[in-house]
Formats: structure tokens, C-alpha cells, sequence
């Protein structure tokens, strides 16, 4: 038997146990390669098996081609290029590989009918006790766990837990493996095919299937941040409206004499509509990000006629200030370290209809969540314990 009829029949070994992986595997070209080197890797479009794939039992070669074929699926080729383009020189691709790598062998672990080697990366690797105590492994993203390999200060070769496991390199960059580039509307419309397949393979899986168990970590579709912030504020400081009787209505005013009755007209609420504008000036804010935004918050303004309370906070607050007309010329404060909560204790302390934090989101978060709607705008993908959350473009998709 040939390697590319091996890699063929294994394929079909794992759709055999789970129906719900054909979804998957039928987009994804598997092809055998000579490299004495290598087991196995994906360029996010295809994947490879090389000379050292074949010296694997048949249950492990079998897990390693879902485990090549869920990269792809989950596009975390992808994923991680758009990180590296907003982290820049800080982006490690080993710690990236490794969190995706957890995130994929979580799923498949419990299979009784394939096998991960013992080199496999698992949450547990990753995640201190106590992380994974208040959040199940199943339920964590790619991006998450590498936030927290990051923050922890883990060697990207071995953790608290993990002993000497191997660094994982079968996330490649995706042009350097390939030599194709993908324009950015062609990537977003592959993200939104990837999430469709997956979505209705899940659907087609069984409740404890591979599939099933990799839920959070599906690509979400992208949304304009600033539509959102657009739409999120904008519903929320609108001037409210009463009907009045210092005026007629429209309707009795058209009807003129021959109107029966008065109807009464429509005034705006009294009171000023009032939102809380936290900046993140812990220098993780790139100035034109900065400018963007406080652009958006003046066209705020302008059509809403509303009131806003800016707050600069790193690890404690730098400056308040109060606007009713555009801001220009702004000079942020700040430069230590990230708090959310003297920020959010500060607008706790006003009247409020609205919020909106401008961060990173790798800080401490207040133990309750506060009493007016909350927006993070964020520059990482990383969970908030409360309010909503929209992820902020990669640099230069401003």
C-alpha cells in the first residue's frame, strides 16, 4: 500500500466512527510528502503527511490526520496570522501552536477508537488548576489559552504540568508554506464557509463526537466594531421622546379645521443622555487606533447630543474629563499597568446611561459587574466575565 492510500484509508477509518467528521475531511486535500524529518503539518488549506507519520500505530496515525484536518477546519493557520499582525514582534508562533494544538486534542482524547501520542498538547499543559477549575477545558478558545501561556510566563518547550513535550510545529504560516496570499474580503468569506461546514457537521455529529467538543473554538464570523459601537451607543442615548400638549400632533395639524380631536404632539425627554468613555493607557493603544475611535465618539456626539465622561486609566486613574462637543487634540495619560476596576469604581460614582472600555483586556476585572450597560472594545480576544464585547481590527484593516 502506497503512503497516499494509507493517509486515504485512515480518513475514512475516522469517518467510519463519526459520521459528522465527513463534513469536514471532504474539504480538506490530504497528500503524502517526502520529508524524512517531519510527521505531519497543515498550511491552512491542505494537509501533509511526511516519512515520520507511517512509523505511528494505525489508531495514532488516525487521531494525528483529525487532529491536521481540525486546524484547517478551525482556521488556526489563519487565526494565528491575524495574530501576529496585531501583536507585531511580540506574536510567538510556538506558544500559538501549542494553544491551538490543546484546544484540538481536547476533542479528540476521549475517542476509545483513535490514539494521540504521548508528545500531544492538552489543556491541562496550559492551565493552571485553578483556571480550569472555574472554566471547562471545552470551553476555552485558542486565543484564550495563548493569552494565559503568555501572562503565566510558560517556556513555550515545557510547563508546570507538561514535563518535556516537544515543541509542535505543524501550524505553518500560511504564505511562506504555500506562497499564496489571500485578499482580506476572500479570507473573510473562507471564515464564513468554514463556520457554515462545521456548524452543520456539528449538527450531523453525535453528543459526544469530536465535533461537539470543539464548540468555542469555531470561527466567529467578523463584525465592524465600529458599527456596533455605532449601534450599541446610539440605542442607548437617543434622546427619548413624550407626548406633549403644548402642541398638537402631526396628524391633527394636517387634518386642520376638519380635525375632531386633538392629538398631542411629541417632545423630547428633559435630562441629559450621559456615556462613560474609558481609555486603556497602559500603552497598549496604538495612536491611530486612538484617533479612529475618538472620531467615532465625536460623530457620537454630534448625533445624539449627548454627554461624555472620558476616563484615562492604566492601573489607576490619570484624568477625567467632560465633553459636549467634538474632541481634538486629545493627549492621553497614563503608561503603567492595567486595573479595570478604579476606572469602572469612578463611573460607578455618576450617573450613567452607558459605557464603553477601551483596552486590551489583559487586566484585573471587578468581582460584580457594574450597574449600566458595558461595550469592551477590545485588541485581544480574550473572555470578559461581564458586558459585551467586540474584537478591534488587526493593524493596517482600520
Amino acid at each position: 500500500m502506497t503512503p497516499q492510500e494509507t493517509v486515504t484509508l485512515n480518513l475514512r477509518r475516522a469517518v467510519s466512527k463519526d459520521i459528522g467528521l465527513a463534513g469536514i475531511l471532504l474539504y480538506v486535500p490530504a497528500l503524502a510528502v517526502a520529508d524524512p524529518a517531519a510527521v505531519a503539518w497543515t498550511d491552512g488549506t491542505r494537509m501533509y503527511f511526511a516519512d515520520k507519520y507511517f512509523d505511528y500505530k494505525q489508531e495514532q496515525q488516525v487521531a494525528i490526520a483529525i487532529h491536521e484536518a481540525l486546524h484547517v477546519a478551525l482556521r488556526h493557520v489563519q487565526r494565528g496570522d491575524a495574530l501576529a499582525l496585531r501583536e507585531g514582534p511580540a506574536f510567538n508562533q510556538t506558544r500559538w501552536n501549542i494553544a491551538c494544538d490543546a484546544v484540538i486534542n481536547q476533542s479528540i482524547r476521549s475517542c476509545y477508537w483513535c490514539a494521540l501520542p504521548d508528545t500531544a498538547w492538552f489543556p491541562e499543559d496550559c492551565l493552571s488548576k485553578e483556571r480550569l477549575a472555574q472554566r471547562s477545558a471545552q470551553l476555552w478558545t485558542a486565543e484564550e489559552i495563548y493569552s494565559e501561556l503568555e501572562h503565566a510566563q510558560l517556556s513555550c518547550a515545557t510547563s508546570s504540568t507538561s514535563g518535556s513535550k516537544p515543541q509542535p510545529t505543524d501550524l505553518a504560516d500560511s504564505q511562506k508554506r504555500s506562497g499564496r496570499s489571500t485578499s482580506a474580503n476572500a479570507a473573510s468569506m473562507e471564515q464564513g464557509l468554514w463556520r457554515e461546514r462545521l456548524v452543520r457537521a456539528q449538527a450531523g455529529s453525535a453528543p459526544s463526537s469530536v465535533l461537539r467538543r470543539i464548540a468555542a473554538d469555531v470561527p466567529r464570523p467578523e463584525v465592524r466594531w465600529d458599527s456596533v459601537l455605532r449601534n450599541f451607543l446610539t440605542a442607548r442615548l437617543m434622546p427619548l421622546t413624550e407626548s406633549s400638549w403644548h402642541r398638537p400632533g402631526r396628524r391633527t395639524l394636517a387634518l386642520g379645521q376638519e380635525a375632531i380631536w386633538i392629538e398631542p404632539g411629541v417632545d423630547r425627554q428633559r435630562g441629559l443622555r450621559r456615556a462613560g468613555v474609558v481609555i486603556d493607557t497602559s500603552g497598549s493603544i496604538d495612536d491611530t487606533l486612538l484617533s479612529r475611535f475618538l472620531a467615532e465618539i465625536n460623530s457620537l456626539m454630534v448625533k445624539t447630543g449627548c454627554e461624555v465622561l472620558l476616563v484615562d486609566c492604566d492601573a489607576a486613574v490619570q484624568q477625567i474629563s467632560v465633553h459636549r462637543k467634538p474632541i481634538h487634540g486629545y493627549a492621553a495619560k497614563g503608561g503603567g499597568g492595567t486595573d479595570f476596576r478604579p476606572a469602572i469604581d469612578a463611573l460607578k460614582r455618576m450617573p450613567l446611561d452607558v459605557a464603553v472600555y477601551f483596552t486590551d483586556l489583559q487586566g484585573t476585572f471587578p468581582e460584580k459587574k457594574p450597574p449600566f450597560p458595558l461595550l469592551w472594545l477590545a485588541t485581544h480576544d480574550l473572555a470578559v466575565p461581564f458586558g459585551r464585547k467586540v474584537l478591534l481590527p488587526t493593524r493596517g484593516a482600520l
